[in-house]
């Protein structure tokens, strides 16, 4: 079976994040994207989310490792929701899964890009009360 397009993108997203390649990963956000860098605290826009995975990486000691563990992509037209077990990891930091929810758009090319790219899921209610 054929992998739908936008799991496509994730796993472009997390080899690019764990071989620190942020170019590569900066093709995968929309221009206005939203990163939740952790509860409480967002990067918005390409230049903010770049400078935010170049902390985390230097944070995970440049050993940052994402892969996802399962999903489930729910689209309507050109939007579609991503539900998924997140697995990070690194040098000195276990395993730790994340119930992570990302949104992607589809583009006027066809292509499907992140716009919200929250790997905390629900773990952000309340954090900015």
């Amino acid at each position: 079976m054929n992998q739908h397009p936008v799991q496509l993108q994730i796993e472009k997203a997390d080899k690019a994040i764990v071989a620190e390649n942020f170019d590569a990963l900066m093709d995968v956000y929309t221009d206005d994207a939203v990163l939740v860098i952790e509860p409480g605290r967002n990067a918005v826009g390409k230049s903010e989310i770049r400078k935010a995975f170049e902390a985390i990486a230097v944070y995970f000691k440049n050993g940052l490792q994402v892969e996802q563990s399962g999903m489930e992509i729910l689209e309507s037209g050109d939007t579609a929701l991503v539900l998924a077990n997140t697995v990070v990891s690194g040098p000195g930091f276990p395993a730790t899964e994340r119930k992570a929810t990302y949104v992607f758009n589809k583009s006027a090319s066809g292509a499907w890009l992140c716009s919200i790219d929250n790997s905390y899921g629900h773990e952000i209610i309340g954090k900015n009360a």
